[in-house]
């Protein structure tokens, strides 16, 4: 069962166990591809996290106070930034820049960084920052897909200056606070302030959301016990509580429903051909 998550600023207690992180996540691209084409011992290390600290900028996810994962989260936009196109038209301050966000290797394909994600989204309109963005190293796929799969739009490529780390160009990012791309973005952010204003997501564990769709499904049906004359606004209300859990369900294990629906469909698709229903 998720235990109660926490985003915080990173504390001095905290910086050997992000330190710890590193390591392991260095060791696990050594064994399989470096995407991020972040060189060992040199970073990210415990000292570029103790910098970012120093500056209030390392925040940490914590689950039962054991540290998930880390990010640095700040205004600086790069040498380069200042040639993308980006969708959003914002002050320095109006932007918050998402650099090295990193998961515990052990934890890998749990949905933790999906929920850093939304962490860092409400953090940011909190601040009434207008965007995200950040920038991947070309070819990183699996950040790419991550980041895309929450609402971020590739923006293009962008030459940043780092040719020396051996990077000619970085795949620039950028996701709009004020205003999701498309309805289904929308709900999904609408619910999820909902339920983040209030605190909540400690109570919302996959069994106690399952339990909701059934006990509002329920109620749904009992719109229909007696007769075939209805409430239709009451049949809508109940509706949209079963659509809600089943929306945060879904977000509890960081799956795209767009993806999840469209998959499911084709296999309907191949289980009822049609020719076998007419």
């Amino acid at each position: 069962m998720r235990k109660e998550l926490e985003f915080i600023q990173a504390e001095n207690d905290d910086l050997y166990e992000v330190g710890m992180i590193y390591s392991r996540i260095h060791e696990d691209l050594s064994q399989t591809i470096n995407y991020p084409r972040w060189p060992r011992g040199i970073y990210p290390t415990e000292e570029s996290a103790q910098e970012a600290m120093d500056k209030k900028e390392l925040y940490v996810l914590k689950e039962n106070q054991t540290i998930i994962g880390s990010v640095i989260l700040n205004h600086d936009q790069d040498l380069g930034y200042e040639n993308v196109d980006w969708q959003v038209a914002a002050k320095e301050d109006e932007v918050m820049v998402v650099h090295t966000l990193a998961i515990d290797p052990r934890l890998k394909g749990k949905g933790y960084a999906g929920i850093m994600i939304q962490k860092i989204k409400y953090l940011a309109r909190q601040q009434n920052c207008l965007a995200l963005r950040l920038d991947l190293t070309q070819g990183n796929l699996p950040a790419r897909n991550l980041y895309q799969k929450h609402g971020f739009y590739f923006t293009g490529i962008a030459d940043l200056h780092r040719q020396s780390a051996g990077i000619d160009y970085s795949e620039m990012f950028e996701y709009n606070l004020k205003k999701p791309h498309d309805q289904l973005e929308m709900i999904e952010k609408v619910v999820d302030d909902f339920v983040t204003e209030r605190d909540w997501h400690k109570y919302h564990t996959a069994d106690n959301l399952a339990k909701s769709i059934i006990i509002e499904a329920a109620e749904l049906l009992e719109c229909f016990q007696w007769d075939d004359e209805y409430d239709q606004e009451h049949v809508y209300e109940e509706l949209a509580d079963v659509m809600i859990y089943s929306f945060q369900l879904a977000q509890f294990f960081d799956v795209d429903v767009k993806k999840m629906i469209c998959s499911k469909m084709l296999k309907n698709k191949m289980k009822y051909p049609v020719e076998e229903n007419l």
